[in-house]
């Protein structure tokens, strides 16, 4: 549990410091898709590759798949936690009206939004 407590704060520290400002060059919009009852829009690690998805699923197979990833030892899967975990929180500050960049993808609420051409 320590490493994955040092690899989060490894990581937010860095996705924090070191993300560029979102700035819009073409007008665009969050396209906001609700997840179904008793699902949110969490980010999860991937398990292959390095990185992370963003799916509409419940907080009990979040944690599945957190446990997996730490228990299997595997840095790669470790950080891809880290990084779900700080763009779960990231996200919190996002709104339908946002600014974003083309292609991004994100948690509006309990929502997945995608960036699209306005």
């Amino acid at each position: 549990m320590g490493r994955l407590l040092a690899a989060l704060a490894l990581t937010l520290g860095f996705v924090v410091l070191s993300a560029p400002f979102a700035e819009a060059s073409e007008a665009t919009r969050w396209q906001v898709a609700p997840c179904p009852s008793g699902q949110k829009a969490l980010w999860l690690p991937r398990v292959d590759k390095f990185g992370t998805d963003i799916s509409c699923t419940t907080e009990e197979a979040r944690a599945k798949a957190v446990k997996e990833a730490v228990d299997s030892g595997s840095p790669t899967r470790m950080m891809n936690v880290a990084i779900a975990f700080a763009q779960q929180i990231s996200d919190k500050s996002l709104t339908a009206e946002s600014a974003c960049v083309l292609g991004a993808k994100g948690a509006i609420g309990e929502a997945i939004g995608t960036c699209v051409a306005a």
